[in-house]
């Protein structure tokens, strides 16, 4: 079971009209945009990337999602982030969507995403800069 004493970054998201779905709750769809804004803000922590600079220099090459319990309008809720995994080329990024209700945390969704350094101008995968892995690894201790 995940903690979320166990993520230092976290970031609370206002669920909008526009994530919703006929039935009501969030759609599938609007978690994907959740995690990628924890992502962001995990890594602007980080690394202070200019707002206006979209060469990242990676890219995603996989998502894991579990889809725990259902997100609605008017709902609190938090999205926990954290590196659990730093190779080479790629690290692995770790989510918790939760849903803030009466001073208690319910998971809504567990995430694991695969993050790969990439080179656009060659379009290849390249190593992690080790500064990369040093400031990542340091701040997950």
């Amino acid at each position: 079971m995940q903690k979320t004493e166990n993520y230092k970054h976290k970031i609370s998201i206002n669920v909008r009209f526009s994530d919703l779905d006929a039935m009501g709750h969030v759609n599938n769809a609007s978690y994907l945009t959740y995690l990628e804004e924890a992502r962001i803000e995990y890594f602007n922590k980080l690394f202070t990337i200019p707002r206006n600079n979209l060469a990242f220099g990676a890219v995603i090459a996989r998502i894991e999602i579990d889809y725990i319990d259902q997100i609605r309008l008017g709902d609190e809720i938090e999205v926990y982030t954290r590196c659990i995994k730093i190779g080479n080329k790629s690290c692995d990024i770790d989510n918790l969507i939760v849903i803030r209700k009466d001073l208690k945390n319910k998971i809504a969704a567990h995430s694991i995403t695969k993050i790969v350094s990439f080179d656009y101008s060659k379009g290849i995968s390249v190593p992690i800069p080790q500064n990369v892995k040093e400031t990542i690894e340091e701040y997950e201790k």
